[in-house]
């Protein structure tokens, strides 16, 4: 799971740090980000899990050791609504292959500007089901809904929007503009290209995956 200790005084390997920083998020402790760096954040986050688990709070994860079999044994806590999670949350809940060319669109768009922020990520099948019956979503299994085979979200769709303007105008659609040119260049597919346009929408998979992707999700 990792390769060497992470933590206070540990050797803090980037990818080792974001395994740590996924396992803490996921168990509903906030790391700090998960950005491969291990910071006073995230030596406190750890310090917290251990508290919480009874054992002896140094802030260190080893290869092995009981802090990391106790955070991967840990729970998952995804509850609540999941568009009032903080950013990271959301981010830390789309599928790990799509995650980075969200990262990279967020990024792109705060160079221009703008002040992107996601409002949905992953959410759930009952959410998805309420949206449905709202008028809000045309169907009932999204790519919003993907998941792991044991229930962990792994969402191939994210909702951004300009934290100033949601999806008020004349603004927003100077925003929506930008994220769909910049999210097909990153080869992501754009709601605003729909018949039914979603202009806040980007995907990682084309719409012909979504039965596929609603079979692996157990849905």
């Amino acid at each position: 799971m990792i390769e060497a200790t992470v933590g206070e005084g540990g050797a803090n390997r980037a990818d080792d740090v974001r395994t740590v920083q996924w396992l803490l998020l996921r168990g509903g402790i906030e790391p700090g980000g998960i950005d491969g760096i291990a910071g006073p954040r995230l030596i406190a986050a750890i310090r917290v899990a251990q508290d919480r688990f009874g054992i002896e709070p140094d802030g260190r994860i080893d290869p092995g050791g009981t802090t990391l079999t106790r955070l991967r044994a840990a729970p998952a806590r995804w509850d609540g609504d999941s568009s009032n999670w903080p950013q990271e949350r959301k981010l830390a809940s789309l599928h790990p292959k799509f995650r980075p060319r969200v990262v990279a669109v967020i990024a792109r768009l705060r160079a221009e500007r703008f002040r992107p922020a996601i409002v949905y990520g992953w959410r759930s099948v009952a959410v998805q089901d309420r949206l449905f019956r709202a008028g809000s979503s045309k169907v009932r299994f999204s790519f919003h809904n993907a998941q792991t085979p044991d229930g962990l979200p792994a969402a191939w769709a994210a909702d951004l929007v300009d934290e100033r303007w949601y999806w008020r105008e004349p603004d927003a659609h100077v925003f929506f503009r930008a994220l769909g040119r910049v999210a097909k260049a990153e080869g992501l597919v754009w709601g605003g290209d729909w018949k039914f346009r979603d202009w806040a929408h980007v995907q990682g998979r084309p719409n012909g995956d979504l039965a596929a992707v609603r079979r692996q999700s157990g849905a």
